[in-house]
């Protein structure tokens, strides 16, 4: 069992927080896996399929069953800017670092910078900070994984794509007839190729990806023993 963080767009942190995701997928770190359940699989039997499956690691797919993954998000704190002393970016520029001075808060204050001001670095102010930098001890959500599959992008299913919190709650005109003939599936695919553009990793590329499936506690991890 290992202790991870997980990053989640906005979209998908409301999706957790409303209890309506329970799974979510990631482009394999290597696409040359050795086995698959359907498609170009090498296996002669599903037996020997699903003993593949079963022998995945985390070395495989990033992930293991027990493992909790404390969620980042996007955020908002108090805080300025200081010069790290001696330390140059790659394109031989100062480069700064970002000191917190007071409180977090997760909806977004009247103003904010949404980094640091060239002009103003060392005032106190709110900063929104993205979901990369926040501490593990900032996370107000654990996941715990339960099963761990490797499969290709376009064979989930429906019941899946509702799993990944991707279709929103029907929003029509109170008393009116229902004409959503959305499905969950259709909406995780344009969610996808939202966040992947690169040749290779859309949905019509049809990628290898880990799909992973987890409980929800809203706390933070180490407040959950």
């Amino acid at each position: 069992m290992a202790d991870l963080p997980i990053a989640f767009m906005p979209l998908m942190v409301d999706a957790l927080h409303d209890d309506r995701k329970r799974q979510t997928r990631r482009l394999l770190r290597n696409p040359e896996y050795f086995g698959c359940p359907t498609g170009d699989c090498p296996h002669q039997t599903q037996a020997e399929c699903d003993a593949a499956m079963a022998a995945l690691t985390r070395a495989d797919t990033g992930y293991a069953v027990g493992d909790r993954l404390y969620v980042r998000e996007a955020y908002y704190q108090r805080g300025y800017w200081v010069p790290v002393l001696g330390a140059r970016t790659k394109g031989n520029r100062q480069k700064w670092a970002f000191v917190p001075a007071g409180p977090v808060q997760f909806d977004a204050p009247d103003e904010y910078r949404l980094g640091r001001h060239h002009k103003d670095p060392g005032t106190v102010a709110w900063h929104k900070r993205m979901g990369r930098f926040m501490p593990r001890a900032l996370s107000r959500m654990t996941l715990t994984v339960t099963e761990v599959r490797v499969q290709r992008l376009q064979m989930i299913s429906e019941a899946d794509a509702a799993q990944e919190g991707a279709l929103l709650p029907w929003t029509g005109t109170a008393g009116s007839a229902c004409d959503d003939t959305r499905t969950a599936r259709g909406e995780f695919s344009a969610l996808w190729d939202s966040l992947h553009t690169a040749p290779g990793t859309r949905w019509e590329d049809d990628p290898w990806v880990v799909a992973v499936s987890f409980t929800v506690a809203h706390g933070n991890i180490d407040a959950e023993g």
